[in-house]
């Protein structure tokens, strides 16, 4: 028998999956946010094409830019960046509490 060395074996792609799961926890959890603190909760995700939305109430969400600039309080908007740098600043703050 031949001794195959330095053969790696490719792992399957579960980015499908591992974004199902994902998905089904957010609108599980925007179900929870709409129950428990009676808030509206409009979820939208492109990917690959696909468009997946989450609405709590048949409310025609998302507001249009108008009705955003109309609204008071104005709209608190969170970007992926702003969260990257909330968890960045919020792990180097506890690192050097201790």
């Amino acid at each position: 028998m031949a001794v195959i060395e330095n053969m790696r074996v490719r792992k399957r792609d579960r980015s499908n999956e591992n974004f199902k799961k994902k998905w089904s926890t957010l609108k599980n959890n925007g179900l929870i946010i709409h129950q428990v603190y009676n808030a509206e909760v409009y979820v939208c995700i492109r990917r690959k094409g696909e468009k997946y939305e989450f609405k709590s109430t048949d409310k025609a969400l998302p507001l249009s830019d108008q009705e955003k600039n109309e609204s008071f309080p104005l709209p608190v908007l969170a970007t992926a960046a702003d969260v990257a740098r909330q968890r960045n600043s919020e792990g180097t703050g506890a690192a050097a509490g201790t």
